[in-house]
């Protein structure tokens, strides 16, 4: 069972309905020495019935819809046909059903690895959850598995990075390496998740990137980075390098780290959670037309070895600030 590191949520809360950050951090450079001190959001992490793999329901929870109105009727035909669109589109859909001021927007992903079979039964499950569950009657929510997320709201979201609402770190309790090893472990930790962040955001169709790194001669790390599909290559770059370098710190060396933006996510565990057989062609190109030109990266392979060098600066900087104390 996992256990929280943090909440850290942007957005201020009414004075009369704090809530405090809690702290499971016992070394001498807690990870909020460096990230901004932040409110909690109103969310739920839980599992699923007969699954051990964690979801987070986010409802926000500002705005309802009245049963049988306009609103619930464009909702109910949206949530109908994105676990469908997005099966058979590689993983991902996005729509809008209705007119203003009743208008619903959805999206719909699955991790990079997932078979079309295992994306529909996750995406049918999330809408079961996200209409049935806390977020029933709510015009804006949220639901996250291991293999897929869905997303609806009154309002369009669609393109639009959402790194600052809330971030959510979960780290097991258990330690991946020895404490004299931990400094060596978060260098090679940081740099495997700075390269997968170039690569999910610059380099892979499906703006999901994994791979593996043999941190101790009995420790091999498997991480993974992923981002919504509707940004853009910048966004998603930036939804990540925001907060990927920190990870290695918040969670001090645990053998399982995962992190959740409403736009991004990350994982790190010490066992193989995806789909080793299909991640190189997940993460590959569509081959060009036959006779047409090869494409070799040209501007997006050159802004993405800048943005890995801004972020590996960025982690050494911590990594310094770390050892000086």
């Amino acid at each position: 069972m996992l256990r929280w590191a943090g909440f850290y949520q942007a957005l201020q809360q009414e004075p009369s309905q704090p809530h405090p950050i809690p702290d499971f951090h016992t070394g001498a450079m807690p990870m909020h020495c460096f990230l901004p001190v932040l409110l909690s959001l109103s969310l739920l992490v839980t599992t699923t019935n007969g699954d051990e793999h964690i979801y987070i329901d986010d409802c926000p929870g500002n705005a309802s819809y009245t049963p049988g109105s306009a609103f619930q009727a464009n909702l109910d035909a949206l949530l109908s046909t994105l676990p469908g669109a997005a099966a058979a589109s590689s993983g991902f859909a996005k729509n809008a059903t209705g007119a203003a001021p009743d208008q619903a927007y959805g999206l719909a992903q699955c991790r990079g690895d997932v078979n079309a079979s295992a994306c529909r039964s996750c995406l049918d499950a999330s809408v079961r959850d996200v209409t049935r569950g806390l977020c029933r009657g709510q015009k804006s929510a949220m639901v996250i598995y291991d293999a897929c997320q869905l997303r609806y709201s009154n309002a369009s979201f669609f393109g639009v990075s959402d790194n600052k609402s809330f971030t959510v770190f979960q780290c097991s309790a258990q330690n991946a390496t020895q404490p004299e090893q931990l400094m060596r472990f978060v260098a090679q930790v940081g740099d495997l998740l700075v390269n997968l962040t170039g690569k999910a955001a610059y380099r892979s169709p499906r703006m999901f990137a994994a791979a593996a790194v043999q941190v101790t001669p009995s420790v091999k790390l498997y991480g993974m980075v992923q981002c919504t599909r509707d940004l853009a290559a910048d966004d998603c770059n930036r939804c990540l390098s925001s907060v990927v370098p920190f990870m290695p710190f918040d969670c001090e060396g645990k053998q399982s780290v995962r992190m959740f933006r409403r736009s991004c996510s990350a994982r790190l565990e010490v066992f193989p959670f995806y789909n080793a057989q299909v991640v190189e062609a997940a993460m590959s190109p569509a081959p060009a037309p036959e006779g047409g030109p090869v494409n070799c990266g040209g501007r997006h392979a050159n802004r993405s070895e800048a943005m890995i060098k801004v972020a590996r600066c960025m982690f050494s900087l911590l990594l310094a600030m770390v050892l000086a104390i």
